[in-house]
């Protein structure tokens, strides 16, 4: 009788084989959880990342504009204020 759906999936990479084993025995997982999961949280280099609300700007996520600017005087005069204050204290 052939089998209709083979489940066997082979990696050829020592690296692969032994990595997910170290894996599987500080995890209490077996290989194929450890590599689930890792399949699982694996997002390709340049595709579209998001975390709920946030977005991928360059190397960190951030919540997406709504229209509003802040000029770059604005912020300063902000950030001054803050560091001003933690001075009087």
């Amino acid at each position: 009788m052939a089998r209709t759906n083979p489940v066997q999936f082979n990696v050829r990479s020592a690296f692969a084989r032994q990595r997910a084993h170290e894996l599987a025995q500080q995890t209490g997982m077996t290989a194929t959880q450890v590599v689930e999961d890792a399949l699982r949280g694996y997002v390709p280099p340049g595709a579209e990342q998001t975390v709920g609300r946030l977005v991928r700007r360059g190397p960190i996520f951030v919540r997406p504009s709504d229209g509003a600017t802040v000029a770059f005087a604005e912020a300063e005069a902000a950030l001054n204020a803050v560091r001003e204050g933690d001075l009087g204290d």
